[in-house]
């Protein structure tokens, strides 16, 4: 029944990315309805926790863009790289780098692109060096951000067994940003000298000359000042998310009860996110109904999504066949870590989403009893999404390169 059940919980996974986008979310339902009816698997609980984080944070970045607080950051990064135009190739991935950890979307790339192409093209240096390390180093960043849905689901599902409950937001932190900063200046140094340069290309060369590629030099721009309002909210979402990480660094910090039990920090995620939201309407006097109108909270929505439909059938299956996981395939994936961790990034590389790869491989990884170090680095590995240039970062990065 183990490999029949796999077989069923594949399929499903597969026709969803096929599809693409929400379906994944809506296939996980099809794969609850045959587990559960056909051969009568008890149906687990839903991943509420990882809801109610993804729920939290999502409301405090939209409100944070409904502020104009990530226009504010863009705004920033273009100010940092046009200081420095000879180094856009290493500095444009660390920029993204950095604005995708300060706001928990990889999704502010496509504000920088534009930037960054413009960038390269006055200053001579090829687009496909610094765009295609950005769009790499944006996806890395994902998993170094404290708030980002990927990390919160590991440290929800950590937060729930036992064994891994010593993992803190702080511990997964000192592992994940040291390996992807790395993982961002290797990115950045491999292209430093990729392909022709553009006064040598005669590609390049035939393009401008036939008009198709448009002189940034010569044009002028209207630089429109940042709102107050914008810049509040970048603040209250900044000290928010060092909140959190400083209670996660000092457990002291947390509140205790009567019983000597102190606070979850997955709780004082939602209470800080959804605080940060508050106060961010109320400084800046934004209507609250534009939260739900901007494009942060859409693409946060299916990733709630995915964590309610396809991450509750991969439970499902889980739970219902946890003995035989742990009896058998857990002895191979001890000796031999090394496969969980290229897993991940095969099922990083085919759904292109590190939050439903997350959901889908360390509940399996905790099943399997691997180590919490073998489990956290082999999460890093979900960021393949570049591997097969289809996601939309992908495509978006191929579309600015002209």
């Amino acid at each position: 029944m183990f490999w029949v059940e796999l077989l069923i919980v594949l399929i499903v996974i597969f026709i969803g990315v096929r599809v693409g986008g929400t379906f994944m979310a809506m296939a996980g339902g099809v794969g609850m309805l045959v587990l559960t009816f056909v051969f009568h698997v008890p149906a687990s609980d839903p991943p509420i926790t990882v809801i109610l984080i993804m729920l939290a944070v999502i409301c405090a970045a939209s409100a944070m863009q409904a502020c104009g607080g990530l226009d504010y950051m863009v705004k920033i990064a273009e100010k940092i790289l046009r200081k420095n135009p000879k180094m856009v190739t290493v500095l444009a991935p660390v920029v993204t780098y950095l604005f995708t950890f300060m706001c928990g979307t990889g999704h502010i790339i496509y504000s920088l692109l534009p930037v960054i192409n413009e960038i390269v093209i006055e200053n001579g240096v090829r687009p496909e060096r610094p765009i295609s390390a950005s769009v790499i180093s944006s996806q890395q960043a994902i998993t170094a951000c404290p708030i980002s849905a990927a990390t919160v689901s590991v440290l929800a599902f950590m937060a729930e067994s036992e064994k891994y409950s010593h993992i803190t937001i702080f511990k997964l932190l000192l592992v994940c940003i040291p390996a992807t900063l790395i993982g961002t200046a290797a990115a950045a140094m491999s292209v430093l000298k990729k392909g022709k340069e553009l006064a040598e290309d005669p590609e390049f060369q035939a393009r401008v000359a036939a008009g198709k590629i448009q002189d940034f030099a010569n044009s002028e721009k209207e630089e429109i000042p940042a709102s107050k309002e914008a810049k509040i909210s970048v603040a209250v979402f900044m000290t928010a998310m060092l909140g959190i990480v400083l209670m996660g660094a000092f457990q002291q910090l947390l509140p205790a009860f009567a019983d000597g039990s102190k606070l979850p920090l997955v709780t004082v995620i939602q209470i800080f996110m959804l605080a940060a939201a508050a106060v961010m309407v109320i400084l800046t006097k934004t209507d609250s109904d534009k939260v739900l109108d901007q494009p942060v909270f859409r693409s946060g929505s299916f990733a709630v999504l995915l964590a309610f439909g396809l991450v509750w059938m991969v439970n499902t299956f889980i739970n219902d066949q946890s003995s035989f996981i742990t009896d058998n395939m857990s002895v191979l994936t001890n000796e031999y870590p090394w496969i969980f961790i290229v897993a991940i990034f095969l099922v990083g590389a085919i759904t292109t989403s590190q939050s439903s790869t997350t959901m889908i491989m360390v509940p399996i990884g905790i099943a399997l009893g691997l180590p919490a170090n073998i489990i956290v680095a082999g999460w890093l590995a979900c960021c393949s999404n570049y591997f097969i240039p289809c996601a939309s970062q992908c495509v978006a990065a191929i579309g600015m390169d002209r």
